[in-house]
């Protein structure tokens, strides 16, 4: 039941900045990286997308990644997790999902939504890891898809892939025990999605004390709207179809979020940036290169791009930008890899980056690689 629009760029509704360098940054050309291995080749075999390493996280110096397919239902996912300290892989346990694409932070503890489960859609779900053990929640009523998951003044939230004449956000008082429907308004109306096969909320943004819902919505033609929680209902904020651009890289619209500084940041195969959630900065790198994903350790903000070479490799880039100006991206450091990269975390100023093409079968899907940049840069 997988969905996906492609949304088009309006330029006249958003500002769009060219990136230019600073001088008296260090870059490395060809850093050196170290290959970690491909753990999910032990259940996908032949380099196929459900190698993918969608999301990754890192929790207890122990680096966690995503993968399956619920295009291609390439379920049940093994949730392999890579100990840091002592260098080797394990299978952290096997969850009864088509494919895990993102990993939530829920009261310090590690949380992945269940975008697309094996059992019956009744029943939506999510997985808290709670110590080596992934533990199910499955009390999400109509939850068809659980794309993503906030803690919001003392409550949890998800959003959600419904049926039409249902919305798309559910809300748990008590700590994710049971969760209860919240109704969406605009201009003073109750929205109506009776008319609506597509009825999703991918992406919730808790931003400036606010929380924000990204909500699609649509049959023939597709809405992509912002509404804001308030009052116990989310309520209509501003449009966003016209200024938000897609490159489809995963089964998210957006690949990569995170607040840095006063900013709220978001990539979609193109890098936003925002301070109000209703004006939008588009930022463009050099040679127009693809931003897969971004990731933060609060004192830089790291974008992951890449650009494919006429030798059919790709040429990998890590930028950084320190805050000072929302523009004021540079290159650290770059190699070049038979596949394009997907997600980025890092740590202790060296980085873990997962690989796959997500078009074609390659050997080297879901290879995940180390690069140790602590000791090149600066």
């Amino acid at each position: 039941m997988k969905l996906l629009r492609y949304l088009t760029i309006t330029l006249c509704l958003i500002a769009i900045v060219n990136l230019t360098s600073c001088s008296g940054t260090k870059t490395i050309d060809s850093i050196a990286y170290t290959e970690l291995g491909i753990p999910t080749s032990e259940r996908y075999s032949e380099g196929v997308t459900a190698r993918s390493p969608w999301d990754m996280a890192i929790n207890e110096n122990k680096l966690y990644i995503g993968s399956g397919d619920y295009d291609t239902n390439a379920g049940p996912v093994d949730m392999w997790c890579y100990d840091i300290d002592k260098k080797t892989w394990s299978n952290s346990g096997t969850i009864p999902e088509e494919e895990i694409d993102r990993f939530c932070v829920i009261d310090n503890k590690l949380v992945v939504p269940g975008i697309d489960p094996q059992e019956d859609w009744s029943l939506g779900n999510y997985y808290v890891l709670d110590g080596n053990q992934w533990i199910k929640k499955r009390n999400i009523e109509g939850g068809l898809h659980t794309f993503d998951i906030v803690e919001f003044d003392g409550m949890l939230f998800a959003g959600l892939g419904v049926l039409k004449g249902s919305y798309p956000v559910v809300c748990s008082k008590d700590n994710g025990e049971t969760f209860e429907n919240v109704i969406f308004y605009k201009d003073g109306e109750k929205l109506d999605t009776t008319g609506s096969q597509n009825v999703r909320v991918y992406d919730l943004f808790v931003f400036k004390d606010k929380l924000y819902a990204v909500f699609m919505y649509g049959d023939s033609e597709i809405t992509y709207d912002l509404y804001r929680y308030e009052n116990g209902m989310f309520v209509y904020d501003n449009q966003w179809y016209g200024k938000v651009s897609q490159i489809k890289l995963t089964n998210n619209i957006i690949t990569g979020k995170t607040q840095f500084k006063d900013n709220m940041y978001f990539t979609t195969g193109y890098l936003h940036t925002t301070e109000d959630m209703t004006n939008l900065t588009y930022i463009i790198f050099p040679d127009e290169q693809v931003v897969y994903d971004i990731c933060t350790d609060e004192k830089y903000l790291y974008a992951l791009c890449a650009n494919k070479q006429e030798d059919g490799k790709y040429k990998v880039s890590v930028y950084r930008n320190d805050g000072q100006m929302i523009t004021n991206f540079h290159e650290i450091f770059n190699f070049v890899y038979d596949v394009p990269p997907l997600s980025i975390v890092c740590k202790d100023n060296n980085f873990y980056i997962g690989m796959g093409d997500t078009n074609n079968i390659h050997d080297k899907n879901g290879m995940i690689l180390f690069v140790e940049y602590a000791k090149n840069g600066e």
